[in-house]
Order: C-alpha cells, then sequence, then structure tokens
C-alpha cells in the first residue's frame, strides 16, 4: 500500500513502551510511533493498535518510554514479536510510577495516562510526562523504510 510505503520514509527513534498489567506482572512492547506534544504541560504520546493484549495497562497507566540505544536491535525484535515472557533475561527495575525501566537505553520517560483518543484501529495515549532520565550519551536507534538504520 503506498501510504504504508510513504510512511516508512519517515525516519523514526525506536522506543519499548511499558507498564504493569492488572495482575502486577511487567507488560512491554516495541513502539516506533511516539512524539512530544507539549513542553508546558510535559505530555507525550505513543500511538498502540486496538489489537494489542495488554492496551488496558498503556490507557490506564502509568507507563514509561524507554528510548532505545543503537545497540539494543535485538532488543527492540524481542519486544516486537510474541512471546511469553518479553522481560526474561532483559535488565529492566521498577521506575518511579512502577512502570519498568530497561538498562541501558538512551533515555527513559515515565508518564501517567493524560487521556486516551481513539483514531481508527489505534488509540492515542497522551502521556502527562512525571520523570525524565537521560542515562546514555549513546547513539539512537533508528527505523527508516522498514530496517533499522543509524545516524551518518
Amino acid at each position: 500500500m503506498s501510504f504504508r510505503k510513504a510512511l516508512g520514509c519517515f525516519a523514526s527513534g525506536v522506543t519499548v513502551v511499558t507498564a504493569m498489567d492488572a495482575a502486577g506482572s511487567p507488560v512491554g512492547l516495541t513502539v516506533s510511533a511516539f512524539s512530544s506534544v507539549s513542553l508546558v504541560p510535559p505530555l507525550v504520546l505513543i500511538c498502540l493498535d486496538r489489537r494489542v493484549s495488554a492496551l488496558d495497562a498503556f490507557e490506564r497507566g502509568p507507563f514509561a518510554v524507554n528510548i532505545l540505544a543503537e545497540g539494543q536491535r535485538e532488543l527492540s525484535n524481542r519486544f516486537a514479536t510474541r512471546r511469553d515472557d518479553r522481560f526474561a533475561a532483559v535488565e529492566h527495575a521498577p521506575g518511579h510510577n512502577g512502570a519498568p525501566l530497561i538498562g541501558g537505553v538512551v533515555a527513559a520517560i515515565e508518564c501517567d495516562t493524560h487521556e486516551v483518543i481513539k483514531g481508527g484501529d489505534h488509540s492515542i495515549i497522551l502521556g502527562a510526562v512525571t520523570r525524565v532520565d537521560v542515562t546514555s550519551e549513546d547513539r539512537p536507534l533508528l527505523y527508516f523504510r522498514g530496517a533499522y538504520a543509524g545516524l551518518a
């Protein structure tokens, strides 16, 4: 489809968004549909397919956006595929809001869910930023035209 191909021409960073489900288990998935919305108040957005099994955990919040480093392709792939325990053997710890923060990322942004907007087959989740931690000076992991890319 040409629309999907055109969207692939927009380079984006790669994140793993994380939260805790109703049973208290960590959930997470790879997301490139992430953006800043506002500096005052600090707001970000993530867009999640409404078929995501843990969608309610993100819509309810809190959640964290873990911005992946260039060397974390395997981590991106791990959270992009269906598996029983995506967090097995992944360095992580609870953030201040309880959502898992992943080790080795470029930055972590902790959020409370501010608003959820239905947009076609996706939920647009606005997050009110409660804490930010820039953890590394590494280069970010990028995605462009269906493949990982790097900065020149």
